[in-house]
């Protein structure tokens, strides 16, 4: 008969501390109690819930400021994803070297760190997600958020709309949507004039619905496009300052002033 190592108390305490608190792999934890892994997995299935204390994904019922800035930057410099990855989490995958799952989320890219600091900032206290960072691209990974983003009109460059929901929302959160969005796409001129280029004439026009709540603007060409399909959202010099002072900007603050 073989015999079995049993588990003693500190044991046990020991590796509800290295899964729950440190958050280490089975494997690490294997290595660290000289265990198998079949012999710690099952330990933890029988002992201790399997599932570690993972963040609960909060989905706001009404439109917030935090809420507002990550739509308007998944529409600017972001963009949802769904793909298809390997599913090699945990020791698991050596028992299933060909699984695979699908994964949703939204992703936001910039240059700015007080943009990528800003975006992080508002999904995690938005949603309660804590967001992955890596080389300039700021990732959450959650298809309830990639969900509500869709629902709002985040989509693809030709196809991203502002759902009635932010279109009907107090004017302190359309002033962040529009901040959000400028920050992301405008082209603040050396000449004071601002303006925004895009390729989707029916996102753009509500945006300019928006925006001449606090500052008159105009889309050129009015009736048609450019060769390459885009239209401008222009702010004259002469009423660039009022954008600043009314919205404000935090990729440019030095001009706020």
């Amino acid at each position: 008969m073989r015999n079995i190592k049993r588990w003693s108390k500190e044991e046990n305490q020991r590796l509800k501390s290295l899964y729950f608190n440190k958050k280490f792999s089975i494997l690490k934890i294997c290595k660290i109690l000289s265990r198998t892994p079949a012999s710690v997995n099952q330990k933890l299935s029988s002992k201790f819930k399997r599932n570690r204390s993972l963040s609960k994904i909060k989905i706001p019922c009404k439109i917030t400021p935090a809420l507002a800035r990550v739509h308007a930057h998944v529409c600017g410099d972001g963009n949802l994803f769904q793909r298809r990855e390997k599913d090699s989490y945990g020791y698991m995958a050596l028992y299933k070297p060909n699984s695979y799952r699908f994964r949703f989320g939204i992703q936001y890219t910039n240059f700015n760190q007080r943009l990528i600091n800003e975006f992080t900032g508002d999904s995690k206290s938005t949603f309660g997600l804590k967001p992955y960072f890596r080389d300039n691209r700021v990732t959450v990974k959650s298809r309830d958020v990639w969900r509500l983003m869709k629902e709002l009109g985040a989509g693809k460059s030709r196809e991203w709309f502002i759902s009635p929901r932010i279109m009907k929302v107090s004017r302190e959160i359309k002033k962040n949507w529009i901040k959000a969005f400028f920050d992301d796409e405008a082209c603040f001129n050396a000449n004071g004039a601002i303006r925004v280029r895009f390729v989707n004439r029916k996102g753009i026009t509500q945006l300019k619905k928006m925006l001449n709540e606090f500052v008159p603007s105009h889309i050129t060409p009015k009736n048609d496009y450019y060769p390459d399909h885009s239209v401008y959202l222009n702010i004259n010099k002469r009423d660039a300052g009022k954008y600043f002072s009314k919205i404000g900007s935090l990729r440019y603050q030095n001009k706020i002033n």
